[in-house]
Protein backbone atom coordinates (compact mmCIF):
# COMPACT_ATOMS: atom_id res chain seq x y z
CA UNK A 1 0.00 0.00 0.00
CA UNK A 2 1.44 3.14 -1.24
CA UNK A 3 2.21 6.30 2.07
CA UNK A 4 -0.53 8.57 0.85
CA UNK A 5 -3.49 5.25 0.74
CA UNK A 6 -1.85 4.49 4.01
CA UNK A 7 -2.56 7.25 5.60
CA UNK A 8 -5.97 8.09 3.66
CA UNK A 9 -7.07 5.19 5.48
CA UNK A 10 -5.73 5.74 8.50
CA UNK A 11 -7.82 9.73 8.75
CA UNK A 12 -11.22 7.62 7.21
CA UNK A 13 -11.14 5.36 9.98
CA UNK A 14 -10.08 8.32 13.12
CA UNK A 15 -12.04 10.89 11.20
CA UNK A 16 -9.19 13.14 12.74
CA UNK A 17 -10.56 12.15 15.92
CA UNK A 18 -10.96 15.03 18.33
CA UNK A 19 -9.41 15.11 22.09
CA UNK A 20 -12.33 14.15 23.31
CA UNK A 21 -11.98 10.69 22.15
CA UNK A 22 -9.61 10.37 25.17
CA UNK A 23 -11.90 10.75 27.43
CA UNK A 24 -12.41 15.10 28.00
CA UNK A 25 -15.03 16.82 28.00
CA UNK A 26 -15.52 20.30 26.55
CA UNK A 27 -12.39 22.38 25.12
CA UNK A 28 -9.25 20.96 25.86
CA UNK A 29 -6.90 22.74 28.61
CA UNK A 30 -4.45 25.33 27.78
CA UNK A 31 -1.61 24.33 25.53
CA UNK A 32 0.70 26.93 27.09
CA UNK A 33 3.92 28.05 25.72
CA UNK A 34 5.38 25.37 23.04
CA UNK A 35 8.39 23.64 24.26
CA UNK A 36 11.80 24.30 23.34
CA UNK A 37 12.57 22.39 20.50
CA UNK A 38 14.83 19.69 20.71
CA UNK A 39 18.50 20.02 18.53
CA UNK A 40 18.54 16.72 17.08
CA UNK A 41 22.13 17.38 15.76
CA UNK A 42 23.65 16.94 19.07
CA UNK A 43 22.61 13.72 20.92
CA UNK A 44 21.68 13.50 24.59
CA UNK A 45 24.18 12.42 26.80
CA UNK A 46 23.75 8.72 27.16
CA UNK A 47 22.45 8.38 30.68
CA UNK A 48 21.86 4.78 32.42
CA UNK A 49 18.30 3.37 32.19
CA UNK A 50 16.65 3.98 35.05
CA UNK A 51 15.25 0.59 36.84
CA UNK A 52 11.61 0.73 36.67
CA UNK A 53 9.91 1.71 40.45
CA UNK A 54 7.98 -1.14 41.38
CA UNK A 55 4.76 -0.11 43.07
CA UNK A 56 4.24 -0.23 47.16
CA UNK A 57 2.22 -3.30 48.11
CA UNK A 58 -0.83 -0.65 49.53
CA UNK A 59 -0.57 0.98 45.75
CA UNK A 60 -1.66 -2.94 44.51
CA UNK A 61 -5.28 -2.92 45.17
CA UNK A 62 -7.82 -0.70 43.47
CA UNK A 63 -8.85 2.37 45.08
CA UNK A 64 -11.61 1.55 47.42
CA UNK A 65 -11.08 -1.72 47.90
CA UNK A 66 -11.19 -3.38 51.52
CA UNK A 67 -7.92 -3.68 53.31
CA UNK A 68 -7.00 -7.35 53.22
CA UNK A 69 -8.00 -9.21 56.33
CA UNK A 70 -5.07 -10.82 58.83
CA UNK A 71 -5.11 -14.83 59.05
CA UNK A 72 -4.57 -16.53 62.15
CA UNK A 73 -1.66 -17.20 63.85
CA UNK A 74 -0.42 -20.09 62.43
CA UNK A 75 0.42 -23.22 64.78
CA UNK A 76 3.85 -22.89 65.52
CA UNK A 77 4.07 -26.98 65.23
CA UNK A 78 2.42 -27.21 61.95
CA UNK A 79 4.97 -27.52 59.17
CA UNK A 80 5.42 -24.64 56.69
CA UNK A 81 5.93 -24.31 53.21
CA UNK A 82 7.40 -21.37 51.97
CA UNK A 83 6.42 -18.91 49.42
CA UNK A 84 8.50 -19.92 46.40
CA UNK A 85 10.68 -16.67 45.27
CA UNK A 86 9.34 -13.71 42.68
CA UNK A 87 11.13 -14.46 39.84
CA UNK A 88 12.48 -11.07 38.02
CA UNK A 89 11.13 -10.77 34.28
CA UNK A 90 12.92 -11.52 31.59
CA UNK A 91 14.36 -8.68 29.87
CA UNK A 92 16.01 -10.50 27.15
CA UNK A 93 19.25 -8.47 27.09
CA UNK A 94 17.46 -5.61 27.29
CA UNK A 95 18.28 -2.11 29.80
CA UNK A 96 16.98 -2.64 33.21
CA UNK A 97 13.15 -1.97 33.68
CA UNK A 98 12.35 -3.22 29.92
CA UNK A 99 11.30 -6.32 28.47
CA UNK A 100 12.02 -7.39 24.71
CA UNK A 101 9.20 -7.93 23.02
CA UNK A 102 10.00 -10.38 20.01
CA UNK A 103 8.13 -9.18 17.19
CA UNK A 104 5.99 -10.88 14.47
CA UNK A 105 3.81 -10.04 11.65
CA UNK A 106 -0.69 -8.65 12.03
CA UNK A 107 -3.52 -6.54 11.43
CA UNK A 108 -3.68 -3.34 12.78
CA UNK A 109 -7.05 -3.26 14.37
CA UNK A 110 -8.07 0.09 13.05
CA UNK A 111 -7.23 0.20 9.46
CA UNK A 112 -7.39 -4.00 9.11
CA UNK A 113 -3.55 -3.13 6.94
CA UNK A 114 -1.15 -6.01 7.88
CA UNK A 115 2.58 -4.92 9.22
CA UNK A 116 5.30 -6.39 10.82
CA UNK A 117 7.03 -5.14 13.95
CA UNK A 118 10.89 -6.25 14.38
CA UNK A 119 12.15 -6.98 18.02
CA UNK A 120 12.56 -4.30 20.41
CA UNK A 121 12.49 -3.26 23.89
CA UNK A 122 9.61 -1.35 25.82
CA UNK A 123 9.43 0.00 29.17
CA UNK A 124 7.55 -2.20 31.71
CA UNK A 125 6.39 0.82 33.40
CA UNK A 126 4.91 4.30 32.26
CA UNK A 127 7.54 7.22 33.08
CA UNK A 128 7.00 8.58 36.67
CA UNK A 129 6.62 11.81 37.65
CA UNK A 130 9.50 11.84 39.62
CA UNK A 131 12.21 9.87 36.95
CA UNK A 132 11.15 13.42 34.60
CA UNK A 133 11.76 15.65 37.58
CA UNK A 134 15.33 13.87 37.53
CA UNK A 135 15.47 14.31 33.72
CA UNK A 136 14.56 17.91 34.43
CA UNK A 137 17.07 19.06 37.20
CA UNK A 138 19.74 17.34 34.79
CA UNK A 139 18.98 19.64 31.61
CA UNK A 140 18.14 17.21 29.68
CA UNK A 141 14.31 18.24 29.73
CA UNK A 142 12.30 20.84 30.71
CA UNK A 143 9.47 21.37 32.67
CA UNK A 144 8.00 24.15 30.41
CA UNK A 145 3.73 24.64 30.87
CA UNK A 146 3.75 21.19 32.91
CA UNK A 147 1.57 22.55 35.68
CA UNK A 148 -1.28 23.71 33.30
CA UNK A 149 -3.31 21.05 33.38
CA UNK A 150 -5.51 19.73 35.89
CA UNK A 151 -4.89 17.51 37.32
CA UNK A 152 -1.25 17.98 37.64
CA UNK A 153 1.41 15.77 39.33
CA UNK A 154 4.84 18.15 38.74
CA UNK A 155 6.05 19.66 41.94
CA UNK A 156 3.20 18.28 44.02
CA UNK A 157 3.61 16.23 47.21
CA UNK A 158 3.07 12.70 47.34
CA UNK A 159 2.37 12.04 43.39
CA UNK A 160 6.31 11.49 42.17
CA UNK A 161 5.17 7.70 41.47
CA UNK A 162 2.04 8.74 39.24
CA UNK A 163 2.83 8.80 35.89
CA UNK A 164 4.08 12.09 34.19
CA UNK A 165 1.01 14.26 32.39
CA UNK A 166 0.87 17.40 30.90
CA UNK A 167 3.64 17.58 28.58
CA UNK A 168 3.39 17.70 24.81
CA UNK A 169 5.09 15.52 22.05
CA UNK A 170 8.61 17.07 22.17
CA UNK A 171 8.92 16.60 25.96
CA UNK A 172 7.89 13.15 25.71
CA UNK A 173 10.82 12.69 22.78
CA UNK A 174 13.00 14.39 24.74
CA UNK A 175 12.33 12.19 28.31
CA UNK A 176 13.31 9.20 26.06
CA UNK A 177 15.92 10.46 24.06
CA UNK A 178 17.80 11.30 27.23
CA UNK A 179 17.45 8.20 28.24
CA UNK A 180 19.16 6.79 25.02
CA UNK A 181 15.44 5.45 23.79
CA UNK A 182 12.49 6.58 21.63
CA UNK A 183 8.91 6.59 21.84
CA UNK A 184 7.42 3.42 20.66
CA UNK A 185 5.59 3.29 16.97
CA UNK A 186 1.94 2.71 17.07
CA UNK A 187 2.60 -0.27 15.58
CA UNK A 188 5.04 -1.15 18.47
CA UNK A 189 2.58 -0.18 21.24
CA UNK A 190 -0.47 -2.45 19.36
CA UNK A 191 1.73 -5.59 19.12
CA UNK A 192 2.87 -5.38 22.88
CA UNK A 193 -0.95 -4.31 23.92
CA UNK A 194 -2.60 -6.94 22.12
CA UNK A 195 -0.04 -10.24 23.47
CA UNK A 196 1.55 -10.23 20.10
CA UNK A 197 0.44 -13.49 18.13
CA UNK A 198 -2.48 -13.68 20.71
CA UNK A 199 -4.38 -10.86 19.51
CA UNK A 200 -6.43 -10.37 22.34
CA UNK A 201 -8.74 -6.99 23.03
CA UNK A 202 -6.79 -6.55 25.98
CA UNK A 203 -3.22 -6.60 27.45
CA UNK A 204 -4.59 -9.31 29.94
CA UNK A 205 -6.50 -11.07 27.48
CA UNK A 206 -10.30 -11.01 26.08
CA UNK A 207 -12.01 -10.96 29.25
CA UNK A 208 -14.10 -7.49 29.53
CA UNK A 209 -12.60 -4.90 31.63
CA UNK A 210 -13.26 -4.67 35.08
CA UNK A 211 -10.33 -4.66 38.33
CA UNK A 212 -7.69 -5.05 35.93
CA UNK A 213 -6.80 -1.24 35.07
CA UNK A 214 -6.85 2.05 36.28
CA UNK A 215 -10.17 3.57 34.63
CA UNK A 216 -13.64 5.29 35.35
CA UNK A 217 -15.59 2.23 34.32
CA UNK A 218 -16.61 0.90 37.36
CA UNK A 219 -15.70 3.73 40.01
CA UNK A 220 -15.36 7.15 38.46
CA UNK A 221 -11.38 8.84 39.07
CA UNK A 222 -10.25 12.19 39.44
CA UNK A 223 -6.91 11.64 38.50
CA UNK A 224 -4.53 8.64 37.61
CA UNK A 225 -3.07 5.95 39.34
CA UNK A 226 0.47 5.14 40.95
CA UNK A 227 2.35 3.42 38.34
CA UNK A 228 2.13 -0.69 38.66
CA UNK A 229 -0.95 -0.50 40.91
CA UNK A 230 -2.94 -3.13 38.54
CA UNK A 231 -0.60 -6.24 37.83
CA UNK A 232 -3.75 -8.30 37.03
CA UNK A 233 -4.03 -6.22 33.95
CA UNK A 234 -0.24 -6.89 32.77
CA UNK A 235 0.95 -7.88 29.02
CA UNK A 236 2.21 -11.61 28.54
CA UNK A 237 6.05 -10.20 28.74
CA UNK A 238 4.58 -8.08 32.34
CA UNK A 239 3.95 -4.57 30.94
CA UNK A 240 1.89 -2.71 32.97
CA UNK A 241 -0.92 -0.21 32.75
CA UNK A 242 -0.77 -0.30 29.11
CA UNK A 243 -4.74 0.23 29.10
CA UNK A 244 -6.52 2.82 30.85
CA UNK A 245 -4.18 5.15 33.62
CA UNK A 246 -2.97 7.41 30.73
CA UNK A 247 -2.80 7.68 26.91
CA UNK A 248 0.49 6.91 26.02
CA UNK A 249 2.31 9.28 22.88
CA UNK A 250 3.78 7.32 20.54
CA UNK A 251 5.47 8.69 16.84
CA UNK A 252 2.99 7.55 14.03
CA UNK A 253 1.09 10.33 12.82
CA UNK A 254 -1.87 11.06 10.60
CA UNK A 255 1.20 11.29 7.36
CA UNK A 256 4.34 12.70 6.55
CA UNK A 257 3.60 16.52 7.47
CA UNK A 258 0.98 15.93 9.80
CA UNK A 259 0.89 17.82 13.49
CA UNK A 260 -0.64 15.35 15.13
CA UNK A 261 0.79 11.64 16.69
CA UNK A 262 -1.51 8.92 17.82
CA UNK A 263 -1.82 8.12 21.98
CA UNK A 264 -2.75 4.57 22.51
CA UNK A 265 -4.27 2.59 25.71
CA UNK A 266 -6.87 4.97 27.39
CA UNK A 267 -6.89 6.49 30.57
CA UNK A 268 -8.07 7.11 34.02
CA UNK A 269 -11.00 9.49 32.81
CA UNK A 270 -12.45 6.53 30.40
CA UNK A 271 -15.17 3.91 30.81
CA UNK A 272 -15.68 1.79 27.78
CA UNK A 273 -13.74 1.24 24.61
CA UNK A 274 -11.56 3.28 24.37
CA UNK A 275 -9.19 1.01 26.97
CA UNK A 276 -9.35 -1.64 24.03
CA UNK A 277 -5.76 -2.60 22.53
CA UNK A 278 -7.29 -1.06 19.09
CA UNK A 279 -8.19 2.23 19.99
CA UNK A 280 -6.66 5.06 18.72
CA UNK A 281 -6.80 8.58 19.47
CA UNK A 282 -5.59 11.68 17.56
CA UNK A 283 -3.51 14.77 19.62
CA UNK A 284 -1.85 17.87 18.38
CA UNK A 285 1.75 17.77 18.88
CA UNK A 286 1.53 20.84 21.08
CA UNK A 287 -0.92 19.21 23.20
CA UNK A 288 -1.09 18.63 26.83
CA UNK A 289 -3.29 17.01 29.04
CA UNK A 290 -3.73 15.07 32.70
CA UNK A 291 -4.71 11.72 31.04
CA UNK A 292 -1.60 11.68 28.54
CA UNK A 293 1.99 10.21 29.57
CA UNK A 294 4.98 8.38 28.36
CA UNK A 295 6.28 5.19 27.71
CA UNK A 296 9.64 4.16 26.16
CA UNK A 297 10.98 1.82 23.87
CA UNK A 298 14.48 1.25 22.13
CA UNK A 299 15.13 -1.61 19.17
CA UNK A 300 16.24 -4.97 20.50
CA UNK A 301 20.12 -5.99 21.20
Amino acid sequence: MSARRWTNAWVAVLGLASVSACGGTGDPPPAGPPSPPVDESKPAPSQAAQPAPSAPASAAAPEGSAAPVASATPDANATQTPAPAASAPDTGGCPAGMVRIKGGSFKLAAVKQQVTVKDYCLDVNLVTTDQYTECVKSKKCNDAAVKVCDPSTYGVEGKGNLPMICIDFTQATAYCKAQDKRLPTGEEWEWAARGGSEGWNFPWGNEPPGDQLCWSGKTKREGPCPIGSFPAGASPQGVLDLAGNVFEWTTTGNDAVSTARFGRGGSWKDKGDEVKTGKTAVFKTTYRCGFLGIRCATSAP
